[in-house]
């Protein structure tokens, strides 16, 4: 399963993979060409396939609006770690879905938590996203401190649900 996006109502696959200066987005099957510059926190250029194009960007929870084109498009995160296999949830293994960075981690090894809870912050591509537990258990591995750059697949959190401690 690949992360899911929707983009204005309409819900898209996408793979992201990072190649050189450049990433490369697979997205519903067809390959894009990505570059990104921000000339400030919410004005910059994207270049698809070669083509610039200048946004505006505002975030509003896991909501990001864009400005693009003459029109406005909403972006959400749907599943973005709901599989088991690289880039996914297994049990309480929590893995990265594209490259990044950790921002900030709210849980240090042997903390209990319950389903849903805020374990760590992550950005990727200029989009900060927070990773939830995906049981209630005992977090029996954090796989980076804040600062520290992941790839796809990384370990981020491990939560071992045999062990959930009061």
């Amino acid at each position: 399963m690949q992360p899911k996006y929707q983009l204005n109502k309409t819900t898209h696959l996408v793979t992201p993979v990072r190649r050189a200066d450049a990433i490369t987005l697979e997205v519903d099957g067809h390959r894009l060409d990505v570059r990104l510059h921000w000339h400030d926190g919410h004005h910059g250029e994207l270049t698809l396939n070669g083509a610039p194009y200048e946004f505006y960007a505002a975030q509003d929870g896991n909501k990001l609006f864009i400005h693009f084109g003459g029109r406005v498009w909403q972006l959400g995160v749907i599943d973005e770690f709901g599989d088991a296999g690289e880039g996914g949830a297994a049990g309480g293994r929590v893995r990265a879905p594209m490259p990044g960075v950790v921002v900030e981690v709210y849980v240090v090894e042997g903390d209990s938590v319950a389903e849903g809870d805020s374990v760590m912050l992550i950005e990727s591509m200029k989009l900060q996203t927070e990773i939830k537990a995906s049981l209630p258990g005992t977090v029996k591995a954090v796989g980076a401190e804040p600062g520290a750059s992941f790839d796809k697949g990384d370990l981020l959190i491990d939560i071992d649900a045999g062990e959930r401690r009061e």
